[in-house]
């Protein structure tokens, strides 16, 4: 398993745990660190995967407020139980439970090549000597070229990636319940703003700028801006930046014995850019497939499609219909829409209010959406 983010380690924690000798190698020395999402999932993106560990969650999330860029405020008080977590403890949990389940684990080991070798077993080559396997997984994140170098085309279009800028942000202002989506071309261009509580006044705050209207520099100026708007006088630190793919899933995700999961096949809500759930669940296809394909020191790759099988079929249909509204949404993508839809619903009662709702209400004058949005959903 080259990459010990959540999908890389849920990999090798079902891998071994389905009797296979399995190396987990991650490049940083320290998993979880640094964290360049909001740190948010549904109870129903956990739960697929695994079971909570109350040590993991740093707030629990009852309601989500959108605010135009206007500033008109949608309040959602009828979601699904949700939690913003700690990702430092919550990656170096699944490590350490991928250890249990007889792992080996090589931190600070980056994986610089990998090549098949004439045997039909795979060869990755690191700083502290090369690893062999039959069957090699993938899940080394959105900057990785060992998919490009395995034969897979790793390019994104622009519309398809998003550059985002995160920091930690402590201030008064910040509800411990509530996440907060702010959009808006003043705020985060062809993109968004978000606020997830962490706690005791604390939160995650970043923004995402669609490459197509990304430049040097700019989502980082973006969540400057967006801070001292927001939060005046707030303290703000652990400051980084990274991208974010919203495209469709690789496809093919196996190619002979290497199968992609996590980032590295773009498994990401194209819509909202929640990658953690996905993460999980593409990880512990991907292991117990693997566990399932391999025996002694071969691989039997056919077997190992039924990984792309399974997702496909799972998250993946979830996947396809988020890339599928994005596309809708960008075509619409301006102010003066996004401030029409606050208008029509913010003096609804948050508690009758839903993501599904928002989406049909919002489509209503454009027939022909509609009833995309409705198959969408079906």
């Amino acid at each position: 398993m080259v990459g010990a983010g959540p999908a890389g380690a849920m990999a090798a924690w079902r891998a071994a745990a389905g009797g296979r000798r399995v190396c987990l190698l991650e490049r940083k020395s320290r998993v979880g660190t640094p964290v360049r999402c909001g740190e948010g999932i549904g109870l129903k993106g956990m739960t697929a995967s695994l079971d909570i560990d109350k040590r993991w969650i740093l707030a629990t999330v009852s309601k989500a407020c959108f605010v135009s860029p206007a500033g008109l405020r949608v309040t959602l008080a009828d979601i699904d139980e949700s939690y913003v977590i700690d990702r430092t403890v919550f990656d170096a949990d699944l490590v350490e439970r991928a250890r249990d389940a007889g792992a080996e684990y090589f931190p600070h080991t980056p994986v610089t090549g990998i090549a098949r070798r004439e045997d039909g077993r795979y060869r990755c080559v690191t700083p502290r000597g090369a690893f062999d396997a039959p069957c090699v997984i993938l899940a080394d994140g959105i900057e990785s070229n060992l998919a490009r170098d395995a034969g897979w085309d790793t390019s994104l279009k622009l519309e398809d990636l998003e550059s985002c800028a995160f920091c930690h942000v402590t201030h008064p202002g910040i509800a411990d319940d509530t996440v907060c989506f702010h959009v808006g071309s003043g705020q985060a261009p062809g993109g968004f703003a978000w606020v997830f509580p962490r706690g005791k006044g604390r939160a995650n705050v970043g923004l995402g700028v669609l490459g197509t209207f990304c430049e040097p520099g700019k989502a980082r100026r973006c969540l400057h801006r967006f801070v001292e708007s927001r939060f005046p006088g707030a303290s703000a630190d652990d400051e980084h930046c990274g991208g974010v793919p919203v495209g469709r899933w690789t496809r093919p995700l196996v190619r002979g014995g290497i199968m992609l999961a996590g980032d590295a096949a773009r498994q990401v809500n194209s819509l909202s850019g929640a990658g953690i759930g996905y993460g999980l669940y593409a990880g512990r296809l991907a292991g117990d497939v693997a566990a399932r394909a391999c025996s002694g020191e071969g691989c039997d790759q056919g077997a190992l499609q039924q990984y792309q099988k399974e997702w496909a079929s799972g998250l993946g249909i979830q996947q396809d219909r988020s890339y599928a509204l994005k596309s809708m949404l960008l075509t619409k993508n301006n102010d003066a829409f996004f401030d029409r839809i606050a208008r029509a619903f913010a003096r609804s009662d948050p508690k009758r209010l839903n993501y599904k709702s928002i989406f049909l209400r919002t489509f209503a004058r454009h027939p022909l959406m509609m009833l995309k949005v409705l198959r969408l959903f079906r």
